[in-house]
């Protein structure tokens, strides 16, 4: 009885199928009869409503994504202070810094907390591709040679063109040495309050102080 249940339940739905597939056919024909029926002006009037379709969606999202650059943008110079950026959780310095990497235009992604392979955000712009590591330390804390070692192969890695070391402490004399012939940009807590700065001031215009 069950089995003869089941067999019943999937002729139905073959049916129902059909019946779906029947009815979408029969519509596509009746529009293909009514667009070969429309006169130059017909078409005319088609194509200025899609064109308006198409203005209005597009005014849309660049009001939407204006807006989310305002929000960000009061994100950021709210929280933009060395002694605060230096007591937030890890994981948050991370999230911030990728906000920061938007509000300059870039399309910037944080990496997963676990297992990251030495970068801890994605950074896209058309072709451009390269990577950052973030350590939120505290005053007075260095980032050394080896971890900029470290950063330098996950640059090599990821086939990026260029790598941001950014930190709210500062760097050793030889992590600074290293990266003199190396496509990594340093950033220690002083420049990124700066960068912090002149990209909440350019909403109209992306500020490229930092990467470029």
């Amino acid at each position: 009885m069950a089995r003869r249940g089941r067999i019943k339940k999937s002729n139905l739905l073959l049916y129902l199928m059909l019946f779906t597939g029947f009815l979408l056919i029969a519509a596509f024909y009746q529009i293909v009869l009514l667009l070969s029926s429309l006169s130059i002006v017909g078409w005319l009037i088609i194509g200025i409503v899609i064109t308006g379709i198409i203005l209005i969606r597009r005014n849309l999202k660049q009001k939407r994504e204006r807006k989310e650059k305002e929000e960000r943008c009061k994100v950021l110079e709210r929280q933009g202070n060395l002694n605060q950026l230096r007591k937030m959780p890890f994981r948050q310095f991370e999230i911030y810094v990728c906000d920061l990497f938007r509000q300059m235009g870039y399309d910037a992604h944080v990496t997963p907390p676990t297992g990251d392979g030495g970068k801890d955000i994605m950074i896209y712009r058309d072709d451009y591709f390269a990577i950052a590591e973030c350590k939120r330390f505290g005053e007075g804390t260095k980032v050394t040679r080896p971890q900029i070692q470290k950063f330098h192969s996950a640059i090599i890695d990821c086939k990026a063109e260029k790598g941001y070391f950014v930190t709210t402490g500062e760097f050793t004399k030889h992590a600074i040495s290293y990266v003199l012939d190396k496509p990594i940009i340093l950033v220690n807590g002083s420049r990124l309050v700066e960068i912090i700065e002149e990209a909440t001031k350019k909403l109209d215009n992306e500020s490229e102080v930092f990467l470029l």
